[in-house]
């Protein structure tokens, strides 16, 4: 378990933070290949499918870092440092949430509407301001699990390629959903990495914010939302912030209904900030805790 190889990452993504989407946008690509001609109509395709782009990958870039860290440590690690760097993607997500904060100070509502399809294309961007903001918060607090926090606690538990294994299968659930067999293998893959990691985020959040409101929303919310482990950190997110999320959304003349988490109180462009800040306490709290463990082992 190494605490500066991921702070070193971090702090070199505070300068640079928008180089790591360039190899993300090469590795979608990629999946979206293996979509196209592994698929043949079974799930077994994905499996195979997802052994190539997300399992194969891992196992050799793993045994490379041991290799390398085993040969010359401070190989080894720089070249982990570099690895994180990619893998890391929440410090351009929070540029994002806050441009559509400003932007929705501002209320140029169309501009925001475009900004947020701009960063998650699958996504129906709601027609009024509180959607957007309700919306923004959403995508800010499920980034700090798949661009951070997650990243983070497979690099601690299994080196970097268990991280490596962790963003892969992100990309291809992110990259298959048009085909809901082919993909249903990634999916399953995710929820199972994104179990654990999601329930500490979430207990995070409620350490470093309003501890009370954030476990009363996890325990009487989180099971509303479709996905269990999205419920848990926008529950726990919200109740640590005070706000609500979820709710009905208005998109074109109709409505899209959804559970409704976290407190009474309807979020302003402020709460994004504010939502950022959450998780960068919430990650330092970690950083601190494996500080206090690693000084424990001298």
């Amino acid at each position: 378990m190494s605490l500066f190889v991921p702070l070193a990452a971090l702090a070199w993504q505070h300068y640079r933070p928008s180089v790591p989407e360039l190899p993300a946008q090469k590795i979608a690509r990629q999946h979206r290949w293996l979509l196209d001609n592994f698929n043949a109509g079974g799930q077994q395709h994905g499996l195979l499918a997802w052994c190539l782009g997300a399992l194969l990958p891992a196992l050799l870039v793993g045994g490379l870092a041991v290799l390398l860290g085993s040969a010359f440590d401070l190989l080894g690690s720089a070249f982990e440092v570099v690895l994180l760097y990619f893998m890391f993607g929440f410090r351009a997500a929070s540029y994002r949430a806050s441009s559509l904060s400003r932007l929705l100070s501002a209320d140029a509502v169309a501009e925001a509407r475009r900004a947020l399809q701009a960063w998650n294309p699958g996504l129906l961007p709601g027609e009024t301001r509180d959607d957007l903001v309700r919306q923004t918060l959403e995508e800010t607090l499920k980034a700090a699990l798949s661009s951070l926090f997650g990243v983070l606690f497979w690099y601690w538990l299994a080196g970097v390629g268990g991280a490596l294994l962790y963003v892969l299968s992100h990309s291809c659930r992110e990259q298959w959903q048009s085909d809901v067999v082919f993909f249903n293998f990634a999916q399953q893959v995710v929820f199972v990495l994104d179990w654990l990691p999601a329930r500490v985020l979430g207990f995070s959040f409620a350490i470093v914010g309003n501890f009370q409101d954030a476990m009363e929303c996890w325990r009487g919310q989180a099971s509303s939302w479709l996905d269990g482990n999205e419920g848990v950190i926008l529950s726990a997110g919200a109740g640590a912030l005070g706000i609500r999320l979820g709710g009905a959304l208005h998109i074109a003349d109709s409505e899209l209904l959804r559970p409704e988490i976290g407190t009474e109180e309807q979020p302003a462009p402020e709460s994004i900030d504010a939502a950022v800040a959450l998780v960068w306490r919430a990650t330092l709290l970690w950083l601190a805790v494996v500080g206090l463990l690693w000084l424990g082992t001298l």
